[in-house]
């Protein structure tokens, strides 16, 4: 049960941030393709990622064979970080919303304004990401060189998996 707690709590870390990613590269525009949601991801979308990280984590743990103590060090890193990436997501979305409460004229366009806008949020967006990468790291120190070569080298594997099926999809379009 430890390691399904783990890994849940690893899962909710993911799932704050890998959307956030995409809405802050799409911009407040809420059309199509643009913000959070539009891809089946977060509240507007079906999907919330949980059902993929449900499956792969605990797996990952199982193939790295983790121990407690390590599954444990894991745990208080991401509760620790948990606080202050749920504070960087508010702040998104707030500001995502105050744009579009704003801005509800889609005939009028002030430059400056979305440029302003659009600054504040990339620099949130940047601490958000600043936050995960030192998570990640925190939480990867955790691992012997053994657990850390094993972990690189599934890492490969999915994104050439990744790469190959995105190719596919680019091709038959």
């Amino acid at each position: 049960m430890k390691v399904r707690t783990l890994f849940l709590t690893l899962a909710t870390l993911a799932v704050v941030a890998a959307p956030l990613m995409v809405t802050a590269q799409a911009g407040p525009g809420g059309g199509a393709g643009s913000g959070y949601g539009s891809r089946g991801h977060g509240p507007a979308g079906h999907g919330n990622g949980l059902g993929f990280f449900d499956r792969a984590l605990p797996r990952l743990a199982e193939r790295l064979e983790l121990s407690d103590q390590q599954m444990e060090a894991i745990q208080a890193i991401v509760d620790e970080a948990r606080p202050q990436l749920e504070n960087y997501a508010e702040q998104l979305r707030a500001g995502r919303e105050a744009w579009r409460e704003g801005n509800d004229d889609p005939t009028v366009f002030n430059e400056g304004a979305f440029r302003s806008h659009m600054d504040q949020q990339h620099r949130i967006k940047t601490e958000l990401m600043v936050k995960v990468q030192q998570t990640k790291a925190q939480a990867l120190a955790v691992l012997t060189p053994e657990q850390l070569e094993q972990f690189e080298e599934m890492h490969d594997q999915l994104g050439q998996r990744f790469k190959r099926g995105s190719g596919h999809r680019r091709g038959s379009q």
